[in-house]
């Protein structure tokens, strides 16, 4: 696996050169190398999912196990409808009350499997989905089993050398992993606790059914 030379880019929208920086993030997304980048939980590494050998080369990144799958990030609801065949109107409540925001919602897939998806509450992250046009998947920028990354500096201490670019948003603001939550017509299962109670997705349900 090739190394880098790891850059850092101090971005914030607003700023002069924000729209270049998320620009060539995008572009290097879709060129198929990795790019570390901020959401409101933590540090995000996102890899161009419609390349094969760009996941490969994320999961040797992340030293993750084969059968552990990654989350899509999307920035528009309208993308889930396209990966399932089906979305279940308690995966359409969930959407409602809690996204964008610290919520991954898992459905099953037409083959049986299932797949993860993920809006973040973030304008950094929204714009670099959008910049790169292509598909994204995008685990916490950090290898298996280490600390979750809140910072710019935390991602370049784990992965220092592994990826080109870290775009550095500042601190996370919340500094948990979202809640992650296998949905069905008749179910919700919490897989992983996270920023969000399960108790306020088991409520949300509840009241809105």
């Amino acid at each position: 696996m090739s190394e880098f030379k790891t850059q850092i880019e101090r971005i914030s929208p607003g700023d002069s050169g924000y729209a270049r920086h998320i620009a060539r993030a995008g572009d290097l997304l879709r060129g198929g190398q990795l790019v570390a980048f901020p959401t409101e939980t933590v540090y995000g590494l996102a890899a161009n999912a419609e390349r094969e050998e760009v996941v490969k080369s994320l999961r040797a990144v992340k030293g993750r196990p084969e059968d552990k799958p990654f989350t899509f990030v999307i920035c528009e609801r309208e993308e889930v409808g396209r990966r399932v065949e089906r979305v279940p109107r308690p995966a359409r409540v969930l959407m409602d009350a809690f996204w964008p925001g610290p919520l991954t919602i898992v459905l099953r897939g037409g083959d049986g499997g299932t797949i993860g998806f993920r809006m973040p509450d973030h304008r950094i992250a929204l714009d670099l989905i959008r910049a790169a046009g292509v598909r994204l998947v995008a685990p916490s920028a950090n290898r298996s089993g280490g600390a979750e990354p809140k910072t710019a500096e935390d991602v370049e201490r784990e992965l220092e050398g592994r990826v080109p670019l870290i775009l550095d948003g500042g601190p996370v603001r919340l500094g948990r992993p979202s809640t992650v939550v296998l949905v069905s017509d008749d179910s919700c299962e919490v897989l992983r606790a996270g920023a969000i109670e399960a108790d306020r997705i088991r409520n949300v349900i509840r009241e809105r059914k």
